[in-house]
């Protein structure tokens, strides 16, 4: 497991050299126009914020899986899922109207405090959302151009760019679900597993590995094999995810924010709450779920219900169940025996977060 994290930390550290290197050069394309390079470097500010590169290093690994060599070439090509990353991050802080990311700023904040300070005319708010939007639409449009620049073989990179056209079109899906299933009165398990699958299974393991494996000429079983890992992984990371912004992270010993059930979003802990809690219960879980006047001590009182009819104990069954299920696919692929067990210790981790 330490190895898994040492590789991770020294990829992590490359592939924030790849990124600084790319946006250098793109500023000095971009010098004689000053609000281009504006923006640009808010793009990266925004970019370089935080994160640990999964998706970049992911696809290194599919790459490596494969049996490819060329590994700082394949590093040059993994940082358009970075760029790929900002862009979605963007778009989601619009529609969830969030003021902070990693720590800093939302990107639309960023924009909307510059206007502030220069005393610009207008709407503040609405030039922030503006330029957030051109914003996104830039980093997936750079994304694109460091993969056609990445100087595998043409028809590989062709290949690469559908892996990554379809992610983002699986992730939009994705969203649609999510979006559905705060409105909707009722949801069930099998929608919220496919708001995961679209939404984090494809984008954040199945996507990367693969269009790392394509650049190296990946066959159609060694494709088979890392969806077979990524998809129930995926879905387990995202369990893992709901419960640790519900409950906290243990490991940091305290509760998260509000945030979590203030959305009231239908994940696997609320959509198998509603099914087992009883009636009282469940009537203060649909009266306390998205609102954004819960307090401190109605959150406690429905974390309470979660725990106490089962939805904890299931949804860590669930995710623990799903990552059996992601390793055993592993079992004699024909990949690379260093990849598999740096995948297989990246389950167990994912999973053991909670």
């Amino acid at each position: 497991m330490m190895e898994m994290k040492e590789i991770m930390e020294g990829e992590r550290i490359l592939i924030e050299h790849h990124l600084e290197d790319f946006f250098r050069q793109e500023m000095e394309r971009s010098s004689d126009e000053p609000l281009m390079v504006e923006l640009l470097e808010a793009l990266r500010e925004y970019t370089l914020r935080g994160g640990k590169r999964i998706r970049s290093i992911l696809a290194i690994m599919g790459y490596k899986a494969v049996r490819g060599d060329d590994l700082d070439r394949a590093r040059k090509a993994s940082i358009s899922l970075e760029l790929i990353q900002s862009m979605l991050l963007i778009h989601d802080d619009i529609m969830d109207r969030s003021d902070e990311r990693r720590g800093g700023p939302s990107f639309h904040r960023i924009f909307q405090g510059l206007h502030e300070r220069r005393g610009y005319l207008g709407s503040a708010e609405r030039f922030g959302y503006n330029m957030a939007v051109i914003g996104g639409d830039l980093a997936e449009s750079l994304g694109e151009k460091v993969l056609a620049a990445s100087g595998f073989p043409p028809e590989r990179v062709v290949e690469a760019v559908r892996v990554q056209s379809d992610m983002i079109r699986d992730t939009g899906f994705g969203q649609v679900f999510d979006i559905h299933s705060e409105v909707r009165p009722s949801w069930s398990e099998d929608m919220v597993e496919k708001v995961q699958k679209y939404k984090t299974a494809r984008y954040t393991l199945e996507g990367p590995l693969h269009i790392g494996a394509v650049l190296h000429g990946a066959e159609e079983g060694q494709l088979r094999a890392l969806s077979g890992y990524a998809i129930p992984v995926g879905i387990a990371f995202q369990i893992v995810d709901d419960i640790l912004g519900f409950f906290g992270d243990p490991k940091r010993g305290g509760k998260e924010d509000l945030a979590d059930i203030k959305e009231g979003k239908r994940t696997l802990l609320i959509t198998k709450a509603m099914e087992l809690a009883g009636g009282e219960d469940r009537r203060l879980l649909m009266e306390t779920l998205g609102s954004d006047h819960i307090t401190v001590e109605e959150a406690e009182r429905v974390r309470g219900i979660i725990r106490d009819c089962g939805s904890e104990r299931y949804s860590r069954m669930r995710a623990s169940e799903l990552t059996v299920k992601g390793i055993t696919a592993l079992e004699g692929a024909d990949l690379e025996d260093d990849v598999v067990e740096f995948l297989k210790d990246l389950a167990g981790y994912l999973l053991d977060r909670a």
